[in-house]
């Protein structure tokens, strides 16, 4: 495996030009072709990818850059972590997780959004609708894009960008 088999899925690539590191939870399906080759090709100087399965990793060790840092962690656990010790942070905080940790996320987003200076993106199921919109709405985030991704429609990108500070009402 390498970059060059990589099928990129569709990404906000656009946002990628505001940021400077990005960190890509779930990150190792797929071998980063939904978000981290994204960051390869516009040259983020830093990214962390997280994810529990080790063998991708170790993959995807071999074909990123070596600045990358590769962390196999349970993103269950890590997350809260890594927010409560509010010291590391990311530009870009892009979560490509599996259908089934979609409850996860959304629950969980406060805390995620606590990794990201400037935007989110989250791969998530259409049928969850409302729900998002209850676990997503705070008031330093806004979302400013939905991206349908999968040909059936059922899986798409929401996309969210921190709000100004002084500016959340």
């Amino acid at each position: 495996m390498n970059l060059q088999q990589l099928q990129p899925n569709i990404y906000p690539v656009r946002l990628l030009m505001d940021c400077d590191s990005g960190l890509c939870l779930f990150g190792a399906g797929f071998y980063g072709a939904n978000d981290a080759i994204h960051m390869f090709r516009t040259s983020l100087p830093y990214v962390q990818v997280v994810d529990i399965d080790a063998e991708k990793i170790a993959v995807m060790e071999e074909m990123y850059p070596s600045e990358w840092v590769f962390t196999v962690a349970d993103i269950r656990t890590w997350v809260p972590n890594v927010a409560n010790t509010q010291v590391l942070s990311w530009d870009i905080v892009s979560v490509d997780a599996q259908q089934s940790m979609f409850p996860w996320v959304l629950s969980n987003f406060d805390t995620i959004a606590k990794l990201a200076n400037k935007y989110i993106v989250l791969t998530m199921s259409t049928e969850l609708g409302e729900e998002v919109a209850y676990y997503t709405d705070i008031p330093e985030w806004k979302q400013i894009a939905q991206i349908t991704r999968s040909l059936s429609g059922l899986i798409e990108l929401l996309v969210y960008e921190r709000v100004p500070a002084g500016a959340a009402a």
